[in-house]
Formats: structure tokens, C-alpha cells, sequence
């Protein structure tokens, strides 16, 4: 299966509050230096990288601006392991490009890898699926509903406040709970729907289908990444292949709160066939299916089962996960301190845990001390910063962006503006596997590949 993601970034520049979240934003694009081209420049003209708010970049993803936060969308792969390495690839490749804004500013600029203010906005952590264009959308809809809503015992990043604007004191285990109402439609940004419509596969349409999830946070834990991202996968693929049997909740939008607050994880949740299940339970309902069906790897197979046994009997011990750890790394200030929920300084320690410097973040400081354990490795996230993908057509986006940038004219996920010795041609890329290393070696090249094309 495809698969990628997007995130939003918050961002502030603590010293210049005068300074407008757009104006850091394109700051944060311009200042990155690794090569990009712009994505679409007018009248096909190339445009100066430094000019460009809107990149593609050599490791075949896309950074731009996009409703006042910098946005990274990862190319796409085949894998939820090249997946979690493509979403590290863009908290680096942000976090350079916002220090390096802040030296062209004069002032710090930080980026935070959250989903709220606390005051009421929400920003996104958003995924993509490539499903089959002959799989039935209500058969999708029935299949992830349940999935989504009670994946948040492993995917949630832990949230100090409760309701959109925190108005009340807590704790939960979701940054995007409160701010879904809607069951299914195609906003993004105002009744949030739990599973949205959006159908823009960037490829064939007669073929594809494009799943764009918003319902999900966006985690700093790469345990819950991996989890998010692989299991995802494997239930859409199951959903895809008709393998699928899901449970069916009475109320998906009440059970969302309820399980963002539910600490225990023992909340239990009315199904539609009468039957009252933990969020727990029904996700091992969902391994069990998935399994049976093999439509994931033995690791996501394993971790999530592994995940779901420790959550049913003990789920503050699960601290690989981001919201046990934050909330058992609150707890000790709150012991300590005699500190209530609404204290301020528990939402300072929210904010700085999504900070993407690792200086200030206790998420940085609990992986450097062995507390918080790594899937990946620093030369791993350093190749997905500078190389695109072998296996999609990342690859042959990523590679012209790197080695032709100056005749790329135009760009975007499904084609790219060329200019060669003979002239312009525009090089459709419908099929998101044209273009990958193994076909542009077999044409014997760069320049042989695209002349068959």
C-alpha cells in the first residue's frame, strides 16, 4: 500500500511576537538549504529556490506554507517503516530550516510538532492511504470508523486541557479529540469529520483512491508513529481486500471523547450490535481480523499486539507511547510541586515536549537517557533527509529536484514541467510506481527513462 503523511507545524518566534505565524512560515521554507524546486512557477519560468513558499524537495517531499504553519508532506513509500523514517525526515529537515531562519530573522524561531494551542486552534497531522478505486466508500467508512476513533490508547500525544480551548483542567490522551464534529464530510479546518472525504488521489482516478485521514495526532513517540502509520495500513488493506468484519459504534463522536479521556483505558464503548467494549478490546478485535487476513508485517502484527496486552492490564507501563510518558512525566512535577492540572506550567511542559529542538524538549531528554526508545537510527532519518524513495515515483521526482533543478519548470505529485535539449515536455507520473529506481536503471538512466516515457 502507499502511504504518507502531513504535518503542521506550530510556530512562534518568542522575542518578536509581533511577528505574523505566515511570515515565519515562509521564512522557515526559503531558509531550508537543501535543494527544492518551486511547485508550480508562473508562466512555467523558473523561479529562484529562495523566492519559492510552496518546495519540492531532493528527498521527493514537499514543504510550503499552509494556513500560517510551516507544512511537511513526506513522499510517498510503500511501507510503514519508510513511512516513520520519511516523518523524522521532515521534523529534521524543519528544525534546520528553522534555525536557520532565525539567524536570517535576527530573533529564535521554534517549531513544535503538536496539534493545539490551547486556546481553541487546532492544526493538522494529517495521512494518506492509495486505496483501490473499486472498493466501495461505505465499505471504507464502516471498516476505519471504529478503527480510528480507538486507535488514540497508542496514537494519542497526550494533551493538557480539556475542551477546544481548554476551558477545563486535565488531562487526556488525544491533541485532536475535542475538535472533531462530524461523522464523515470535507472540511479540514471546521467540523472536523472523523473520516474525511477529501478524494484527491494525485494519480489515475479510474485506478486510485486517495484516503485522507485527519482524525490523528501528530506524535513525537516513533513506538506510536510506527503504530499510527502501520496498523492504519494493514486494516485499510484488510478493508480492501473485503477481509474485514468491523465492530460498529453506537456513537463514534462521543466515544472519541470518552476514550481521550479515559486514562485507564477501561471506558467502555456501546457497539451497535448491543455489545459494550473497551476502546482496547476492540482494537484487539481489529489485530485479530488483521491477522488473520495478512495484510501486515509479523513487526506492526506483533508491536501492536504487545501494545494492546500492556494497555488492557497496565497502561501507565506502556511509556514507549507519548501520552503515557508525558502524563507519568507530569505526574512527578505534580507530586513534587503539589501542582493542579490548571497550573501553568504543566501547559508549558505540554508545549516544550513538541518543541523540535531537543535542547528544550523532555521528549528529547527522556530518548537521549534510554527512556524513550528508537526504531530508527540517526544515519537511517539522515538518508530519508537527502534521498527520495527507491520504490515509487518519489524517486525519479527526487532525483531531477537534486541533480536538474534548474530545468525543472514546473512540478507537482502526479507530473513535472521539463526542460530538455528538445524542449519542453510535461512527464506524467499517473501511476504513482512510474519512476522508480529499478525502472530508471533498467532504461539505463535519468535522460533514457524519460525519453520512453
Amino acid at each position: 500500500m502507499l502511504l504518507g503523511a502531513e504535518t503542521e507545524y506550530g510556530i512562534l518566534a518568542p522575542k518578536r511576537p509581533e511577528l505574523h505565524p505566515t511570515v515565519l512560515s515562509a521564512a522557515v521554507v526559503d531558509a531550508y538549504a537543501g535543494p527544492g524546486t518551486l511547485a508550480r512557477p508562473d508562466q512555467g519560468d523558473p523561479v529562484p529556490v529562495e523566492d519559492a513558499h510552496n518546495r519540492f524537495l531532493g528527498n521527493g517531499a514537499r514543504l510550503y506554507v499552509d494556513h500560517a504553519h510551516p507544512e511537511y508532506s513526506t513522499p510517498e513509500v510503500t511501507g510503514p517503516r519508510a513511512a516513520l523514517l520519511a516523518d523524522l525526515a521532515g521534523d529534521a529537515i524543519v528544525a534546520r530550516a528553522a534555525v536557520a531562519a532565525g539567524e536570517r530573522l535576527g530573533t529564535p524561531v521554534r517549531v513544535f510538532k503538536n496539534n493545539t494551542d490551547g486556546k481553541g486552534a487546532s492544526y493538522g497531522y494529517h495521512e494518506n492511504y492509495l486505496l483501490s478505486r473499486a472498493t466501495p466508500w461505505e465499505r471504507i467508512v464502516e471498516g476505519f470508523l471504529a478503527f480510528v476513533v480507538t486507535r488514540l490508547v497508542f496514537t494519542g500525544a497526550g494533551r493538557v486541557g480539556l475542551g477546544q480551548s481548554s476551558g477545563a483542567p486535565g488531562f487526556q490522551l488525544s491533541q485532536r479529540a475535542d475538535f472533531f464534529e462530524a461523522i464523515t464530510g470535507l472540511e479540514t479546518t471546521t467540523r472536523r469529520p472523523l473520516v474525511n472525504t477529501r478524494d484527491e488521489p494525485h494519480a489515475d482516478p479510474r485506478r486510485w483512491r486517495r484516503l485522507h485521514v485527519i482524525a490523528g495526532d501528530a506524535n513525537r513517540s516513533e513506538t506510536a508513529t510506527l503504530l499510527k502509520l502501520g496498523t492504519a495500513s494493514a486494516v485499510l488493506a484488510a478493508i480492501d481486500a473485503g477481509a474485514l468484519r468491523p465492530p460498529m459504534l453506537a456513537d463514534p463522536l462521543g466515544a472519541v471523547r470518552t476514550v481521550s479521556r479515559d486514562l485507564t483505558c477501561t471506558a467502555p464503548l456501546e457497539l451497535t450490535d448491543g455489545r459494550r467494549l473497551t476502546a482496547v478490546a476492540i482494537q484487539q478485535e481489529y489485530r485479530s481480523q488483521v491477522q488473520a487476513a495478512g495484510s501486515a508485517d509479523a513487526e506492526i502484527v506483533d508491536v501492536w499486539g504487545s501494545t494492546l496486552d500492556r494497555l488492557a492490564s497496565e497502561p501507565l507501563g506502556c511509556a514507549e507511547l507519548d501520552w503515557v510518558a508525558k502524563l507519568n512525566l507530569m505526574e512527578s512535577f505534580r507530586r513534587r510541586d503539589g501542582l493542579d492540572w490548571a497550573h501553568p506550567r504543566l501547559a508549558q511542559l505540554d508545549l516544550a515536549w513538541a518543541d523540535l529542538d531537543d535542547r528544550a524538549s523532555p521528549y528529547a531528554a527522556l530518548v537521549r537517557a534510554g527512556r524513550m526508545p528508537r526504531l530508527t537510527t540517526d544515519a537511517e532519518v539522515e538518508r530519508a533527509v537527502v534521498e527520495p524513495p527507491d520504490d515509487t515515483r518519489a524517486h525519479l521526482r527526487g532525483r531531477l529536484v537534486a541533480e536538474r533543478t534548474s530545468d525543472v519548470l514546473g512540478i507537482d505529485w502526479s507530473w513535472i514541467l521539463l526542460q530538455t535539449r528538445s524542449g519542453r515536455r510535461r512527464l506524467r507520473l499517473d501511476d504513482p510506481f512510474d519512476g522508480a529506481a529499478d525502472a530508471v536503471a533498467h532504461a539505463g538512466g535519468l535522460d533514457a527513462f524519460i525519453a520512453g516515457l
